[in-house]
C-alpha cells in the first residue's frame, strides 16, 4: 500500500528529513508548515508535528479545529502521544514516532535505517509500522510510561558521548596538547571504539586499563586527575561501569576499593 498524503508542521532538521523520506518513498507531502502557519483546514491523511516538546500541546490545540486527518504523530523522544491529545479529540488516532538519529540539516538527510520508537493508540501504532516498512526504518513499540527512560538513555549515548569527548579534550589541553589536535585524535579514537560496539558484545568492545584490570595505571590516572574534581568524578563513574560490564578478574576487589573514593 502506498504511503498516504502528509502535512508536516515544523520544518526544522528532523521535520525536513522526515518529509524528504516520505516523498522519497513515494508519499505525497501536501504541506510543510511553520508552527505559526495555522491553516484553515488540514485534509491530509497523516499529520506530523515536528516541533519542540514544549510546543506540542499548544500547537496540537491550535490545529485541532482545522484538522481532518486519520492519523496524527509527533516526533518527540521523551513525550507520549497524550501530548497531542487535542488531535485525538478531533477524530485522529494519535501516536509518536521518534527517529533515533542526530539531524545536522544536510540536504540529503533522511530517516533511512534509523531505529524508530513507536507509541500511541493501537490504530496509530499499526499504521506507523506499515509506514516504517516503506520508509526503510526499524520500528519498535514502547509504552508512554518508559519514554522518558528511553530518551534519557538516548541522550547519554549521543550528546552524552560528545560531553565525554569534551571532557577528554579538556584533559589533553591541561597536558599541553592543542585543542584542535586533541579533538581530531580523540574523536577518531572514540569513533573506532563505538564502531566496535556495533559489531561485538559490550564486554568485548571495552578496552583500556579498567577492562584489563591494570590497577597501577588506574591509580596513576586518579592521581593525575586530583586537581580536576569533575573530570575525576566522571572518570570514576565510567570506570565503575566498565568494571561492572566486563568479565570478572582477581583484581576486581582492589579496583572497586580504588574507585569507591
Amino acid at each position: 500500500m502506498a504511503l498516504p498524503s502528509l502535512t508536516l508542521v515544523g520544518p526544522g532538521r528532523a521535520g525536513r528529513a522526515f518529509a524528504r523520506s516520505w516523498a522519497g518513498a513515494g508519499g505525497r507531502v501536501d504541506r510543510l508548515l511553520g508552527r505559526q502557519d495555522i491553516p484553515r483546514a488540514i485534509s491530509s491523511e497523516v499529520l506530523v508535528l515536528a516541533v519542540p516538546d514544549d510546543a506540542l500541546a499548544p500547537v496540537a490545540a491550535a490545529l485541532a479545529p482545522s484538522a481532518s486527518c486519520r492519523y496524527a504523530f509527533h516526533l518527540s523522544g521523551a513525550l507520549g502521544s497524550d501530548a497531542i491529545e487535542a488531535l485525538r479529540g478531533a477524530g485522529a488516532a494519535v501516536g509518536s514516532l521518534h527517529p533515533l538519529r542526530p539531524f545536522r540539516g544536510g540536504e540529503e538527510e533522511t530517516l533511512g535505517g534509523a531505529f524508530v520508537a513507536i507509541e500511541g493508540d493501537p490504530a496509530a501504532c499499526d499504521a506507523a509500522e506499515r509506514f516504517a516498512r516503506d520508509l526503510g526504518v526499524d520500528p519498535h513499540r514502547i509504552s508512554k510510561e518508559v519514554k522518558p527512560l528511553y530518551h534519557a538513555g538516548a541522550t547519554l549515548a549521543a550528546p552524552g558521548s560528545i560531553a565525554v569527548l569534551s571532557s577528554a579534550i579538556r584533559a589533553w589541553a591541561a597536558a599541553g596538547i592543542p585543542e584542535e589536535d586533541a579533538r581530531r585524535a580523540l574523536a577518531g579514537l572514540a569513533a573506532d571504539a563505538l564502531g566496535g560496539a556495533q559489531t561485538r558484545s559490550l564486554s568485548d568492545a571495552f578496552t583500556g586499563p579498567v577492562a584489563r584490570r591494570d590497577v597501577g595505571t588506574v591509580r596513576s590516572h586518579l592521581a593525575a586527575l586530583a586537581q580536576s574534581p569533575e573530570l575525576r568524578l566522571l572518570y570514576v563513574l565510567l570506570a565503575r561501569e566498565t568494571l561492572a560490564s566486563t568479565p570478572a578478574a582477581h583484581q576486581d576487589d582492589e579496583l572497586r576499593a580504588l574507585l569507591a573514593c
